[in-house]
């Protein structure tokens, strides 16, 4: 059964899905029932990198960058086609009429609304957690310096400060008053209402004239609480005067009733006048309205919550300090945590005092001390992927007071570490009961950082040190994973382990056969003229040569003497298949023609078989046929690239002979093809056979005898090779002829001067040596243009290394990216090596493909892209209206929604940047493409324009996740910048794998 198939069995089969879309990542379904699924056995199919289960019976299956393909497979299945659901409904449509649709139907409609609301709530919240952070640290050395002494207690307004330590406190204090205008900002763009017209209606009932209007008030008794009444408008209307300061539920009630309101104004006032008419009477209508009535109304609401729970914590602390940690972990992953924070301020507001984000401490380290559990064992075990992820979240979490990435990152998805968690959060909870509570004076994150904004210090630090070691023990010992992943992952530690030693025993021997066959070739060169001791030297060789091969034989291959190396030294290189020799810059693609992967000729076959020119390792042999690498036994290196861009056919038209690491021998079949399977699908046969690692020879050039007759037979010569001259007092290979001081074959070629190139070098007579094939790296000192063998730059620029790349493993790399990409998606632009980030310990950096202000990838408000499902990287506000390529490279996805593209670039990166979230649904409305599946595109390139206005007014959030979409393939992905960025600045950091 192949993946689309297992997708759709998965998910209950053809009766179960009412409708299916998809966007540039996902696949999404609306079922008649999603309660039956097994998300591990979704998750387990090839392809799908994750699954999301939401309200509604809608499931999200994420694909990434092959999303379409896999869709257009599910709706050619035999039982789609045929209609296999009872209802008979279509099962394509928009995204807008699938949620449309779910709305009509009852408790399916009350539990999507369910998720708006918490959505509402969490995005009024999310953008501002930055200035909340730093305003808590404020506190905090505020708090420390009145614990040490250093000045009164801050908290209290009556404290007479001096006027430094005055202008200190009011650094954090105006986050906190000005926090209604944040949030009905914040509310009111959620909502699709213009944000600066919440920003104005909430601003009113701030000004100090406002609050000044309570000089003229009379004092009435309301619900047990004395309020200040001013009545206007001859008296028949009475205004509350409260100090809205630091209040968040008013602006978020004014929020719900402007949204509505807003796009009701649009729908009925013509669009020629609405940028006159819809703000002034959203203004005329909303100001009088929040603050006769909402205002209030929020007011009241948010003081009912909080006697609530201090009626409890009143009535015994001992049980709130347990209840608050013990519910936490279930209310944080359905956004119930929200209106608890805006109940603490307001505590603080009111009471002078918090006592709810104590008991929140237990819950928070608890859940960091679990993180550190699942860090632990994912560096003994050394998953790679996990330690990432893990190190993230706890820094994020010891040092922010941040829970989300630990949630939604890990505890999340394995769901043994709940119990764990929630032991953690008992015996803290118990330690904060047993000592009578925790109260503080100010809102902050609870943190290693805050630990002094508490009221008992040591009681707070003894319980999150209990919740942290507790949870964190008992994930250690007791795992979070089953007993199949504990497996799973021990066989992959194994074979790690085995490869590794294996490794190194064939690097070993490797190195003692190269030293062995070096002390041979000294001795034999020693023996020259003198016969009366060439027995001797005759024995040493002999003696040498058989430690070489017992060496060898413990790699497992033998490694001859690189013969094609000896100073002077010419090698012929034979045809691989009957043809006709095209010279190297007539080849139909630039990074063959320019010499970008190595030096040599094309062949236009006329057979049908392609053979090895000489004895050697296979090193590259893709399952699709199209590329083999060789690294033959003389020291040469080369690639044999079967037609261009065949990599597309997937293996179609190809029968293959041959497995990387095999041996093979002069003649042996590496692949069979169909040319009519190839030309008929429109790609040419011109098979570039090239030496890749040209500058370990003086010079590469066509074999004179193919310029007289280009047709040629398996095993004619077709390329000469020349070594490099000896080094000074070192003799050369006898009867080489002296190296030509002329520049070498390789360098012309590689300028494009194919001819300069042909004669750049002379072939020696009678110094040939068959059956030569490829093979190394570059030579000690030189350097491949764009190419560096430790890296490249944190600008993408390639550096050159002083020694050159200087091992067997770097060139065979080359090798291998040159035959497994596709050559025309892999030319170097603008100076970026194919492949140059892939380069062991490059570090790499990302551009900015938009202007605007950085948002961490765990805040980003869709949890497929916050928990990296989909890839690694940041997510983007812009404040520009551009999308721009941040690299060179080829579009690999391009929506006609205009909302998502992929780009897979030069240097190795795949990037998919996602305009906004759920943007798909507007079906390209705001959105101007300007490039198409298949383009190449440079830095700076436009992709898309879009039209702010349209897509906020539709109640979209615009922030835009930037992802590596190939993670697995770097050591790290991590956030290069926080704040404002331009385009084209620094946002994503990648490294290589060492």
């Amino acid at each position: 059964m192949n993946a689309p198939a297992e997708i759709l069995a998965s998910i209950g089969g053809a009766d179960n899905v009412e409708n299916l879309t998809h966007c540039a990542t996902r696949l999404r379904f609306q079922l008649h029932d999603n309660s039956g699924i097994d998300e591990k056995q979704v998750e387990s199919i090839p392809g799908v990198m994750g699954a999301v289960s939401q309200s509604g019976n809608r499931y999200q299956v994420v694909i990434g960058g092959a999303v379409e393909s896999v869709y257009n497979d599910i709706m050619a299945l035999p039982e789609m086609k045929e209609g296999g659901s009872a209802t008979g409904t279509q099962k394509s449509g928009s995204n807008a009429d699938v949620k449309s649709a779910a709305k009509e139907k009852g408790p399916r409609g009350r539990f999507t609304w369910l998720d708006s609301f918490f959505d509402f709530l969490g995005d009024s919240f999310r953008p501002i957690l930055g200035s909340l952070l730093g305003a808590s640290l404020i506190i905090t050395f505020m708090a420390l310096m009145g614990t040490l002494g250093v000045i009164g207690n801050w908290a209290d307004p009556r404290t007479e400060l001096s006027p430094t330590w005055q202008f200190i406190n009011l650094c954090w204090r105006c986050v906190f008053y000005f926090l209604p205008l944040m949030v009905a900002y914040n509310a009111s763009k959620k909502l699709g209402a213009d944000p600066w017209i919440g920003f104005a209606v909430m601003a009113v009932v701030m000004l100090p004239g406002f609050t000044s209007l309570g000089q003229y008030a009379t004092h009435l008794t309301f619900a047990g609480s004395e309020i200040n009444v001013v009545r206007l408008f001859g008296g028949h209307l009475p205004l509350t005067i409260f100090d809205y300061g630091s209040q968040v539920f008013p602006p978020l009630l004014m929020a719900a009733v402007l949204g509505p309101l807003y796009k009701l104004l649009k729908k009925i006032i013509s669009p020629n006048v609405q940028l006159i008419f819809v703000p002034f009477l959203s203004m005329l209508i909303m100001i009088p309205l929040t603050a006769f009535l909402i205002g209030p109304l929020g007011v009241y609401a948010g003081a009912g919550l909080a006697n609530g729970l201090k009626a409890v914590n009143d009535f015994s602390p001992f049980i709130f300090a347990i209840l608050i940690p013990m519910l936490y972990p279930f209310m944080v992953p359905l956004g119930l945590h929200w209106p608890l924070n805006a109940i603490m301020l307001l505590n603080i507001q009111t009471l002078g005092f918090d006592f709810i984000q104590g008991p929140m401490g237990a819950w928070n380290f608890a859940c960091f001390g679990a993180t550190a559990g699942v860090l632990f064992l994912s560096v003994r075990d050394r998953d790679v992927t996990m330690r990432q992820t893990a190190t993230g979240a706890l820094a994020a979490g010891l040092l922010g007071g941040i829970s989300e990435p630990s949630l939604y990152g890990i505890h999340l998805r394995f769901k043994r570490i709940y119990p764990r968690i929630l032991v953690g959060c008992f015996l803290g909870g118990l330690v904060q009961g047993i000592g009578g509570g925790l109260t503080t004076n100010a809102f902050v994150f609870t943190s290693l950082l805050t630990i002094p904004a508490f009221s008992n210090i040591p009681l707070y630090a003894i319980s999150i040190a209990v919740a942290f070691f507790s949870s964190m023990l008992l994930v250690v010992f007791f795992d979070y994973r089953t007993a199949d992943e504990r497996a799973e992952a021990a066989k992959v530690r194994a074979t790690e382990d085995a490869d590794q030693d294996a490794d190194q025993a064939a690097d070993q021997a490797a190195e003692e056969a190269r030293k062995a066959s070096a002390e041979a070739h000294k001795a034999e060169l020693r023996a020259d003229d003198a016969e009366a001791r060439a027995d001797q030297a005759e024995q040493r060789a002999a003696t040498t040569t058989v430690a070489a091969e017992r060496a060898a034989q413990v790699a497992t291959a033998v490694a001859p003497a690189r013969t094609a190396l000896a100073p002077n030294a010419v090698t012929q290189i034979a045809s691989p298949v009957a043809g006709y020799v095209v010279p190297l810059d007539k080849v139909p693609d630039p990074v063959f023609a320019k010499g970008t992967v190595g030096l040599g000729v094309g062949i236009d076959p006329t057979g049908d078989t392609i053979t090895s020119p000489g004895d050697g390792k296979i090193i590259v042999a893709q399952d699709t046929g199209h590329a083999f690498g060789i690294k033959l036994d003389n020291g040469i290196e080369l690639l044999i690239h079967v037609g261009i861009d065949t990599v597309n056919l997937g293996g179609t038209g190809f029968d293959v002979h041959v497995a990387r690491g095999d041996r093979v021998t002069t003649g042996d079949v590496l692949v069979r093809f169909d040319r009519k399977v190839i030309e008929s699908a429109g790609y040419s046969m011109i098979t570039p056979v090239l030496v890749t690692n040209p500058r370990k020879f003086a010079s590469v050039t066509q074999a004179p005898a193919t310029l007289s007759s280009a047709l040629v037979a398996p095993g004619d010569t077709i390329i000469t090779v020349t070594a490099k001259p000896p080094k000074d007092g070192a003799a050369a290979a006898p009867g080489t002829p002296p190296a030509p001081a002329h520049r070498s074959a390789a360098q012309a070629v590689a300028a494009g001067d194919s001819k300069a190139g042909a004669s750049a070098s002379t072939e020696a007579p009678g110094s040939s040596v068959g059956g030569s094939q490829l093979g190394g790296s570059p030579a000690p000192g030189s350097t491949v243009p764009g190419v560096s063998a430790h890296g490249v730059s944190a600008h993408g620029d390639a550096q050159a290394s002083p020694q050159g790349t200087g091992t067997a493993d770097g060139a065979r790399r080359a090798a291998t990216t040159a035959g497994a990409a596709d050559s025309s998606g892999s030319a170097a632009v603008s100076g970026a090596a194919p492949g140059s980030a892939l380069v062991a310990g490059a570090v790499t950096e990302i551009g900015s493909p938009v202007a605007g202000r950085v948002v961490a990838l765990a805040d980003v408000p869709d949890p497929v892209f916050s928990k990296g499902i989909v890839g690694l990287g940041v997510g983007i506000d812009p404040t520009g209206d551009t999308i721009t390529s941040p690299g060179d490279g080829k579009i690999i996805v391009a929506q006609d929604t205009g909302h998502a593209f992929g780009i897979k670039l030069d240097n190795g990166i795949e990037l998919l940047i996602h305009v906004g979230i759920d943007t798909v649904n507007l079906g390209g409305t705001g959105f101007d493409v300007h490039v198409a599946r298949g383009d190449r595109v440079t830095t700076g390139d436009v992709l898309v324009r879009f039209d702010r206005t349209v897509i906020e007014s539709a109640g979209y959030s615009m922030i835009t996740p930037v992802l590596v979409t190939n993670p697995r393939k770097f050591a790290s992905i991590t956030q290069a910048a926080q704040g404002a960025v331009t385009p084209g600045e620094g946002i994503i950091t990648v490294t290589a794998k060492q």
